[in-house]
């Protein structure tokens, strides 16, 4: 460890990756939690299925992987969302949290970017589930298929159980 990283933490590390063997088609879950429907989520656009067919789970940890491989084609400032396509062309949002846009991006930490190609299980987005407990903010990590009406039928392959991160909770036709 080098004098800045002792004094300022300025290299942090990056959580190991998941060990996923992906397979197109199938989203993985990014957190281990509990699976939320979609209909249930608090949020008005998730709920009624506006940003495509999915499920939330609410997180156990502070790191969310990546739930499909391919490139990240959208990231926000307030780091806590990426839209991943994958090679066969399915649009995969990962959000971490409702409403978490008001933390303008404390609390978070964004391990890629636009252009960037991951595999799934790759740690993509650190996260403060404190902070958000904090500030009355809902946690919940969401996983959709926002281009869902090009691949119906979008299936969740979890019910409303606990899912352990890397484990397959969704799947399309390719």
């Amino acid at each position: 460890m080098g004098l800045l990283e002792k004094i300022g933490g300025l290299r942090r590390a990056v959580p190991d990756a998941l060990d996923v063997a992906a397979a197109p088609g199938v989203a993985y879950a990014p957190v281990s939690g509990t699976v939320v429907p979609l209909d249930q989520v608090g949020d008005p656009a998730f709920a009624q299925g506006m940003l495509g067919n999915g499920l939330g789970i609410a997180p156990e940890g502070n790191v969310a992987y990546a739930p499909v491989s391919g490139v990240v084609t959208a990231d926000v400032k307030t780091r806590h969302a990426l839209l991943i396509q994958t090679a066969e062309g399915a649009e995969v949002l990962l959000h971490v949290g409702l409403d978490s846009v008001a933390l303008r991006g404390e609390g978070f930490r964004c391990l890629a970017e636009k252009g960037d190609e991951v595999c799934a299980g790759q740690p993509l987005i650190a996260f403060d589930r404190t902070l958000m407990a904090e500030r009355g903010l809902d946690a919940t990590v969401m996983v959709t298929v926002s281009n869902s009406d090009a691949y119906a039928p979008v299936e969740v392959a979890a019910g409303t159980e606990r899912v352990v991160a890397g484990e397959a909770v969704m799947r399309w036709a390719v």
